[in-house]
């Protein structure tokens, strides 16, 4: 462990994106409901896939960072979280956007 601060604050950095992306949703879920024109149950199962790959990931992934390494993991992560929120950002079509949560939510629940 070289340099603990720094690790502290990489970790700070992804816990606070994975909090940031999980309340964004609910946050515009107004303005989804009129772009997308739906309701509050689909706001919902948008809120909820965003740790829908946890049941998938949450066992294999401590396994995937012992491989990887930690740094490439994470930054994978990263990349993977920001990925799915442009994904959610840029497109018009409503299935783009649960594909853009999933993508969005599997690093949260991995790592």
């Amino acid at each position: 462990m070289r340099n603990r601060w720094g690790i502290l604050a990489i970790l700070f950095v992804v816990r606070l994106t994975i909090a940031f992306q999980f309340q964004s949703v609910a946050a515009v879920a107004p303005l989804l409901q009129q772009s997308f024109g739906v309701g509050l149950a689909d706001i919902g199962i948008l809120i909820g896939l965003y740790f829908t790959p946890g049941i998938v990931l949450a066992l294999p992934g401590g396994a995937i960072g012992r491989t990887l390494g930690d740094k490439p993991t994470t930054i994978v992560a990263l990349l993977l979280m920001t990925a799915g929120s442009l994904v959610m950002a840029i497109t018009d079509v409503w299935g783009w956007q649960m594909a853009g949560r999933l993508a969005s939510g599997a690093p949260a629940a991995c790592c």
